[in-house]
């Protein structure tokens, strides 16, 4: 054989060895790449789930708040109304002593029979007409004269306290009915 043959046969082969040398070279550095991102790959899911476990955590809480804040919703909406029911409660009762300190309106001639009748008549026939109508005994002696209604309560104190004094109350806290009303 000729020594240029067996160059040309043996240089091809030693390439060929070379290569081969050398890619068996390269998957061991891949190795201790690819080991170093194992632990990288490891040390990030191991985050990742102390994250879920986290966020799972504030997920739990937000349910307990959003529970608490539909009770006091809840509760909230059930005072808002016993608040309206109790303001409606106090605007009628309000309503209703307004009511009571407007006198109704007395004819005049009622006003002078009661005025020129005996003093103890007329505080017995008061008193009879306070058991029935309260509001009309109360307009009947704020329409009289200051005097004649006195000597009148003087005769009805004795009859019946009581009712002289709710009188005397009802009258000083009573206002004449507007006539415009």
């Amino acid at each position: 054989m000729n020594a240029r043959y067996l160059l040309w046969i043996s240089a091809p082969v030693a390439l060929s060895a070379g290569v081969l040398w050398l890619s068996a070279q390269e998957p061991k550095g891949e190795n201790k790449a690819a080991a170093a991102e194992g632990v990288k790959v490891a040390d990030l899911a191991s985050r990742l789930q102390n994250r879920e476990k986290a966020l799972a955590q504030k997920e739990a809480e937000l349910r307990q708040l959003e529970q608490r804040l539909t009770t006091l919703q809840a509760t909230l909406d059930k005072d808002r109304g016993e608040m309206a029911a109790r303001e409606k409660a106090v605007q009628e009762a309000l309503a209703r002593v307004e009511n009571l300190k407007v006198r109704p309106a007395i004819d005049p001639q009622i006003i002078r029979t009661y005025e020129a009748m005996d003093p103890t008549a007329g505080a017995q026939a008061m008193k009879e007409l306070a058991a029935q109508n309260m509001e009309v005994a109360v307009a009947l002696l704020a329409g009289m004269t200051p005097k004649k209604a006195g000597k009148l309560m003087d005769q009805l104190a004795p009859l019946d306290a009581k009712l002289a004094g709710r009188l005397s109350e009802r009258v000083g806290m009573s206002r004449p009915k507007d006539p415009a009303a």
